[in-house]
């Protein structure tokens, strides 16, 4: 058996560097408040803002679902290193 995985990812980063670097204390999806240290990023496909990994998961399946696979067929032929 074969299987095929396609594996994207997005450069999360630990908050907070400050708070004056990433914006304020609220995710832009959720509304809710950030913990004291967390994960978390933000759309590369729109300027939403900064929001929880999980939040931004649902984010990008939910609203951008076609640009996300255009990303993935760009990618699919396009080798990062001698290893892939």
């Amino acid at each position: 058996m074969i299987i095929l995985m396609i594996i994207l990812w997005r450069e999360g980063w630990l908050k907070p560097l400050s708070d004056l670097d990433i914006g304020g204390n609220l995710c832009s999806l959720c509304r809710q408040g950030f913990r004291d240290w967390e994960f978390v990023t933000s759309c590369e496909f729109c300027e939403l803002g900064i929001m929880h990994n999980n939040c931004a998961d649902k984010h990008i399946f939910d609203q951008h679902k076609d640009d996300l696979e255009k990303k993935i067929k760009l990618q699919r032929e396009r080798r990062l290193h001698d290893f892939q």
